[in-house]
């Protein structure tokens, strides 16, 4: 066995969305599978914007008088920005149209569509089994 057999092979990880009750395809008007396309979590990307992020946290809890406490929204406002900043592109209609990977939008979209966090995040913990034929 080489090492370089258990490399992955990409650093993106397509996911393909479900509806969140009947887990049918999603599709768009045009026929094709609504998909959200993020960085993988042993990517260069995905480790920059979880950096950014720890190194928001750390510099906030070492300023002078500022409050240590990091709260549940917190955690939940960590986790969606990680999601905005490794999203990569989509395939998704939204308020009927196809809007622009940004990091504000791809904010609102996790937030406002909970349930697609949720498979996304689902995606990324799957594609850590990278080894699987």
């Amino acid at each position: 066995m080489d090492l370089m057999d258990l490399k992955p092979k990409s650093d993106v990880i397509v996911v393909e969305l479900k509806h969140p009750s009947t887990l049918e395809p999603l599709t768009s008007d045009d026929g094709s599978v609504m998909s959200v396309t993020v960085y993988a979590q042993y990517s260069k990307q995905y480790r920059d914007a979880m950096y950014e992020q720890q190194d928001k946290r750390l510099e906030k809890m070492q300023k002078k008088g500022a409050s240590n406490k990091y709260s549940s929204a917190d955690l939940e406002a960590d986790a969606v920005s990680l999601l905005a900043g490794i999203t990569k592109e989509w395939t998704i209609v939204y308020g009927g149209e196809i809007p622009k990977v940004t990091i504000p939008k791809a904010k609102e979209i996790y937030t406002e569509v909970f349930w697609l966090r949720q498979q996304v995040e689902e995606g990324l913990n799957e594609a850590l089994d990278f080894t699987k034929a």
